[in-house]
């Protein structure tokens, strides 16, 4: 089936016939109005009474592939190269994670603790394995007296990351390195503050996982093996132990199925105040420690 025509109308008809029963139709017109909005700058708001207006033959094109692309499940934030995150608008692409609502969370939660500290103009955070950029980014912006820090070990990501944070103005020194084997010289310096939304999707999860996410997210983000869970907290709360001052935090999302088990291993490691937070859907999503004063 080919759009009808090049107007708003014919194209929205095209959208929600195409598609109809492989997404809710809430999800459906939240996509269809980001198409709109990206394509050709046409406010969800506007929509209804522009329905005979039309559009070029290459923003035709736009759209005919979109649907294409969601028929096979590809997330709409890599369909449109982008996406928004505690109010900014990043570039995301296959190399990175689409950031999610409980990591809004989990930045929310650092900044109040960092507006509520007397010494957050001095503070040095890092953020490790950092994706997109979206939280480094998001605490430089909030925070501009922060001195912050990035690193990944994915070349491609740190490519993304560095574009994001010059496109939003923010300040961060990026690195490459593997959490799992980090280099010595590169941790000679000492952080206040150190966050991770790390690896934690075992891989027995796969089959409870959408495709849009199995089939199009960057595996080497999300998944550790079934007999470790928690490798990469583990790895990064060492870290922490050497590379945190004293009266430092360190935050993490968590994977909900192992939050208890990794507060009982930051307790068993020396952190103190080990305290979980649940998310919107009320599963242990977040957490903090504390390094002694």
């Amino acid at each position: 089936m080919r759009i009808a025509s090049n107007k708003i109308g014919d194209i929205m008809r095209y959208f929600r016939e195409e598609l109809n029963g492989m997404y809710d139709e809430g999800e459906l017109e939240t996509m269809m109005a980001y198409c709109f909005e990206d394509f050709v700058n046409i406010k969800r708001a506007e929509l209804s009474i522009r329905l005979n207006d039309t559009v070029s033959e290459s923003d035709l094109l736009k759209f005919n592939f979109a649907v294409k692309d969601l028929k096979k499940f590809k997330p709409i934030q890599y369909i449109l190269g982008n996406t928004y995150f505690y109010g900014i608008k990043l570039k995301v692409n296959a190399a990175v994670l689409i950031p999610r609502p409980e990591t809004e969370e989990l930045v929310d939660w650092i900044l109040h603790d960092l507006q509520q500290s007397k010494s957050s103009a001095s503070m040095r955070l890092l953020d490790l394995g950092t994706g997109s950029g979206c939280i480094p980014i998001v605490l430089k912006k909030n925070m501009p007296s922060l001195d912050v820090s990035a690193m990944d070990v994915s070349d491609l990501a740190l490519n993304l990351a560095r574009e994001n944070a010059e496109r939003n103005g923010a300040e961060i020194h990026f690195w490459h390195d593997d959490i799992l084997n980090p280099h010595p010289p590169l941790w000679s310096s000492r952080y206040d503050v150190m966050v991770s939304n790390p690896p934690y999707v075992c891989m027995s999860e796969k089959n409870e996982m959408l495709a849009n996410v199995l089939d199009y997210e960057p595996h080497l983000a999300l998944f550790v093996p079934d007999n470790d869970p928690l490798l990469y907290y583990k790895a990064i709360a060492d870290l922490a132990l050497r590379n945190l001052n004293k009266g430092g935090k360190i935050y993490f999302e968590l994977n909900h199925n192992y939050g208890l088990e990794t507060k009982s291993m930051m307790e068993e490691k020396g952190f103190k105040n080990v305290i979980i937070k649940k998310d919107l859907n009320n599963k242990n999503r977040i957490l903090r420690g504390e390094i002694n004063e």
